[in-house]
């Protein structure tokens, strides 16, 4: 990622920002030099600055990275289950991250909407649907 490709341009200069898991109320990567990528929608990249995850979300990622790398698709269905019940998510925008890559000190993921938007009736506070009243 050394080569600054024409259409990837940063979000913002030298924007940094933080992936937030919900479900340890924590920050777990701090991010730098985050960039969306104008070529693939939703695509992120950036140089993590400091990592703060549990082993098993690490070693999670890291199965699913290999799961995709050797095409064993019957088992990433499990796997990104596992990671989706962390419910990270872009502190910036609150846009839930999914299909990240870690590899040394790059990472990679893709945004999708956040869970207030996705779903307008979530209670966030008590992860559960509000009734239609």
């Amino acid at each position: 990622m050394t080569d600054k490709k024409k259409d990837d341009l940063p979000i913002e200069k030298g924007v940094r920002d933080y992936i937030f898991c919900r479900k340890l109320n924590q920050r777990v990567a701090e991010i730098g030099h985050l960039k969306r990528s104008q070529q693939v929608d939703h695509y992120f990249y950036g140089k993590i600055v400091k990592i703060n995850m549990p082993p098993r979300l690490i070693w999670l990622i890291q199965e699913y990275d290999e799961l995709v790398k050797n095409v064993v698709i019957s088992l990433l269905d499990e796997v990104e289950e596992e990671i989706y019940t962390y419910d990270l998510q872009l502190e910036s925008s609150g846009e839930r991250v999914s299909g990240i890559s870690l590899i040394e000190d790059d990472i990679s993921f893709f945004s999708g909407p956040a869970v207030h938007d996705e779903y307008p009736n979530y209670d966030s506070d008590n992860k559960t649907s509000r009734s239609f009243e």
